[in-house]
């Protein structure tokens, strides 16, 4: 669990993820392979599965993120948005695929995470009378499940995936694997209400500073994600994906080096220097984290 303590230079990240996004996240369903193969018997509703990247240039976004992390690619779409996973290894992790400008628009990327949710039928309903939206209803996508995409009350936009082949296990999370999801909120514990109910999590809380509030939200006995608070002048709401690293620094150089640059810088009040925030040339927004995790928490 990544325990961040808020400052206004983090919290900063909100006006990008509201204002630096030019597209509409949308894409006809490809054919995609199993979430796993072999299949689990697993369903670990909460469990944030899959991550989307909707780019306006896919080519420029391959190379960048193939020399930041290592990441290769399989592109298994001919359609329009020429949609590609994205491998760690030998592993899907992600997708990514293109989509078109809005008027006037000549940069735009956003990361979306999606949890696994049991019954996405249900998410509709549990979404739209708890004040939020349905930005895509479910769509059945053969092998790999159903998913859809909402826009919580507050504006973030977030999705859920019932797969067919069960949820990946929990298990140490490899370098260049997506680690943990944070929720920028207005109001923190009204935000984790939201999600306890759309998909069940237990909620605690604590403080990132002195009178400052932090939710925690766990499912099936792990950490998911957190949820902090927004700052007053920032545009609306948004979800953060973080990327497990091996060293923060190098990986930082290896970002500017590619053409994207430092949003929040390592500093010893965000986790000992172990995390940093940058934007990749097309305005995509992504944590990064060096963590070793607790023996407690391996399986």
């Amino acid at each position: 669990m990544i325990n961040i303590v808020k400052n206004k230079v983090l919290c900063s990240i909100l006006l990008s993820l509201g204002l630096v996004f030019p597209i509409q996240y949308a894409f006809s369903a490809p054919t995609l392979p199993p979430l796993n193969n072999p299949a689990t018997d697993k369903q670990l509703t909460g469990k944030f599965v899959w991550f989307d990247l909707a780019t306006l240039d896919l080519e420029k976004q391959k190379a960048f993120y193939s020399s930041v992390f290592g990441w290769t690619y399989q592109p298994i779409s001919n359609t329009e948005e020429q949609y590609t996973l994205i491998k760690n290894g030998e592993r899907n992790v992600a997708g990514m695929f293109t989509v078109k400008p809005r008027e006037g628009a000549k940069l735009g990327a956003l990361w979306v995470g999606l949890m696994s949710h049991d019954d996405p039928a249900k998410a509709v309903s549990t979404v739209e009378s708890n004040g939020g939206s349905v930005h895509t209803k479910p769509k059945a996508i053969p092998k790999r499940g159903t998913y859809a995409l909402f826009v919580d009350p507050e504006g973030a936009l977030f999705g859920v995936l019932k797969s067919d082949s069960g949820d990946p296990l929990d298990s140490e999370v490899a370098i260049g694997d997506f680690f943990w999801m944070d929720l920028f909120a207005r109001e923190p514990s009204k935000a984790g209400q939201f999600y306890q109910q759309v998909a069940g999590y237990e909620i605690s809380k604590g403080e990132v500073k002195e009178g400052v509030e932090r939710v925690v939200l766990t499912s099936h006995d792990k950490s998911r994600a957190g949820v902090v608070p927004l700052p007053e002048d920032a545009n609306r709401a948004g979800w953060l994906p973080y990327v497990r690293v091996a060293d923060v620094d190098a990986t930082l150089k290896k970002v500017t080096t590619a053409g994207g640059y430092v949003m929040v810088p390592p500093t010893p009040e965000l986790l000992e220097s172990n995390l940093a925030i940058f934007v990749d040339p097309q305005g995509g927004v992504l944590g990064i984290v060096r963590w070793d995790e607790p023996q407690a928490d391996k399986e």
